[in-house]
Parts: C-alpha cells; sequence; structure tokens
C-alpha cells in the first residue's frame, strides 16, 4: 500500500502560464508532468546539499576556533 500523493497549486501570471504550456508541449508532457519533474528534480538536490552541509558541519574539530582552551591549572602554560 502506497501513500496517497498530495496536491500542489500555483498561481502565474498570463505569459508566465503561456511559456509554461510551451515548455510542456515541447517536451512532450502536459504542465502537470512538466511541474512535478522540476519540483521532484529541485527538492531532491536541495534535500541532498542540505545533508551534505549538515554532514560538514558536524565534523569533530570544526566547534570553535581553539582560543577558548583553558590553560593548566597552576602553570603558566597557555
Amino acid at each position: 500500500m502506497s501513500l496517497d500523493r498530495k496536491d500542489v497549486r500555483a498561481k502565474l501570471d498570463a505569459d508566465d502560464h503561456h511559456n509554461l504550456s510551451v515548455l510542456a508541449d515541447v517536451d512532450g508532457v502536459d504542465i502537470g508532468e512538466w511541474v512535478e519533474s522540476v519540483l521532484v528534480r529541485e527538492i531532491a538536490k536541495r534535500v541532498h546539499a542540505a545533508t551534505v552541509i549538515a554532514a560538514r558541519a558536524a565534523r569533530p574539530g570544526k566547534t570553535g576556533t581553539g582560543k577558548e582552551k583553558p590553560g593548566i591549572a597552576g602553570s603558566d602554560a597557555p
């Protein structure tokens, strides 16, 4: 059993809608299929980028400048 697909709506100016319909026609699909393919591709790209950023940001040793490290108690060592 699969999850139901969700509907998305958008409003476009007349000239943008016309250009969208031309693009979809040239690609041989209807407007809904064209919009879905573009959105799915962009969503995958953005989620991947967020995953890469989160992985890089979580690396050990990247938590600060090191200037806040205290010295050894009772010595002049930094």
